[in-house]
């Protein structure tokens, strides 16, 4: 018998229960697929925490879009998928205003916001099945876990109770989920609450915000602290907020790209020296930049040795074409 032929006809015994040999030969069961490579696999689970006001909501609402659109989020390639956001902290208002700031489409993602949802009571739990009834999602994104929680996050057992509802989700409809997490006072501790988190989750992504320095755009660090089914990277990359997303620092964007965000992002009179602080670049770089900047009508020179800028178009496309 052909193997094609051969794994079409592997059916489990029992309900879940495969002969070993049978599993072993079948291919479905091989590599292991992402919807964000390396950090989220498919029927897996993702855990992003972070300190509050460190952009936690804008890169739940960018993750949510590079999946739904199959773009790069932050350095990682994605497989698309449909996604379903569920915000419990901001209302529909500002939760509209946040997407519109983008600038970008939104397909394959749907979009919900309560205050109320608690996944781990019976009234919660059918809140949830009736919205994965209506759009059957590939990815589920949960923001963030306190809101979402009756019981006390710092207890095991109530903590379990939302975990497993969420595994009977992942079985229901075959789905992956992302949680959205608040920091505890000490950051290495994977997120506050209960520890039965880290035994469940097969990703663990944290976020710190970089200190800014006289209204300096939005900085932060990215370092994945468990990777279930990829090595650690050694250092964090750093990414800059610019209009309403995150951008990598670094390679992705040259000195003059990062001097123009700055400088767009404040939207008022910048000294060199504001951006020698952001430390992008050599002190010979960004001001050779500022002067391309210039030639390229997109800065001007005002008085006492500072400049704007004054371009109305796109400062950069970041083109995302890297698929898994």
């Amino acid at each position: 018998m052909e193997d094609g032929i051969r794994q079409q006809l592997i059916k489990p015994v029992g309900g879940f229960i495969f002969p070993a040999d049978d599993f072993i030969a079948c291919e479905q069961f091989g590599e292991v697929p992402f919807y964000i490579k390396d950090w989220l696999p498919q029927r897996g689970k993702l855990l992003l925490y972070a300190p509050a006001k460190s952009g936690k909501s804008y890169l739940a609402n960018q993750m949510a879009r590079c999946i739904g659109s199959e773009e790069v989020f932050l350095t990682q390639p994605t497989v698309r998928g449909r996604v379903l956001y569920l915000q419990f902290e901001l209302g529909e208002s500002v939760l509209h205003d946040r997407l519109l700031s983008t600038g970008k489409g939104y397909p394959n993602v749907f979009v919900g916001t309560s205050f109320s949802i608690k996944v781990d009571t019976k009234v919660g739990q059918d809140q949830v099945i009736r919205a994965m009834e209506a759009v059957k999602p590939n990815v589920l994104i949960l923001d963030p876990l306190y809101k979402a929680l009756n019981g006390d996050e710092n207890e095991a057992s109530d903590v379990r109770k939302a975990l497993d509802f969420l595994d009977k989700l992942i079985e229901m409809y075959n789905c992956s989920i992302v949680i959205i997490h608040h920091a505890g006072k000490d950051i290495s501790k994977r997120g506050r609450g209960s520890s039965v988190l880290e035994d469940w989750v097969d990703s663990f992504i944290r976020v710190t915000s970089i200190p800014a320095k006289d209204n300096m755009p939005m900085r932060i660090k990215v370092l994945p602290q468990f990777l279930r089914h990829a090595p650690l990277p050694e250092e964090p990359l750093e990414f800059l907020f610019e209009n309403y997303e995150f951008h990598p620092m670094g390679a992705m964007f040259t000195v003059k790209e990062q001097v123009g965000m700055i400088m767009r992002e404040l939207a008022r009179p910048v000294s060199p020296k504001e951006i020698f602080d952001a430390k992008i670049g050599s002190n010979t770089s960004v001001y050779e930049s500022i002067k391309e900047l210039i030639k390229e009508g997109k800065v001007t020179k005002v008085e006492r040795g500072e400049y704007k800028w004054i371009s109305t178009t796109p400062l950069v496309k970041v083109e995302a074409n890297t698929k898994t």
